[in-house]
């Protein structure tokens, strides 16, 4: 005969905030660790990118950095601060104004860019999720392997609709950026 087996206990689950996982760092916890993310409490180990990412994201984060203008600010693989429990590690950002302090107010973001060669099913979801229930207006995912851009704009909801797919051969602008263009094919050639 069969006992019954009691139901397993769930362990309690600390989310972090920013300046708890500021404090452990200040105490030598995660000393080896360079790049930390938090995401909706979690502390995040990133993962150091491949050949491919690096090209891809510096050639977007160049172009940016060159076209964009004076008043804005272009984060590359640095933390932008959602909120108290969301700090995510973006490979690019584009802020109105200077650069962040502090937590950024989803205005200041114009831009937020992924650039994923193995992290698209995760880009796609949760960061898309993250960001658009942080109000981002727009969020792209560079899809390096496909060479498409997939364009979230304007959630609803804490969620953006369906992404419009850019190809790398054709020119986008950030609605907040509307004198800017963005060809993957002329600054980022992928073959």
């Amino acid at each position: 005969m069969n006992a019954p087996v009691a139901p397993a206990i769930k362990a309690p689950r600390h989310e972090f905030t920013w300046e708890e996982l500021q404090d452990l760092r200040a105490k030598g916890f995660m000393a080896g660790v360079k790049r930390l993310a938090l995401h909706d409490g979690d502390i995040v180990h990133m993962p150091d990118d491949g050949d491919l990412h690096i090209s891809v994201a510096m050639r977007i984060a160049r172009h940016l950095m060159l076209e964009a203008g004076g008043d804005v600010f272009v984060g590359v693989q640095t933390t932008l601060r959602l909120s108290r429990k969301n700090a995510p590690m973006p490979d690019i950002y584009v802020l109105s104004g200077g650069p962040p302090k502090g937590e950024v107010p989803a205005e200041k973001i114009l831009l937020v860019v992924e650039v994923a060669d193995t992290s698209l099913k995760a880009d796609l979801t949760e960061s898309a999720d993250r960001y658009a229930r942080h109000g981002v207006s727009e969020f792209w995912v560079v899809d390096a392997n496909a060479q498409i851009i997939h364009v979230h704009r304007d959630p609803q909801d804490d969620a953006y609709p369906a992404p419009t797919l850019i190809a790398a051969a054709d020119a986008i602008t950030p609605r907040g950026l509307p004198t800017l263009a963005v060809c993957l094919d002329q600054i980022a050639p992928m073959s």
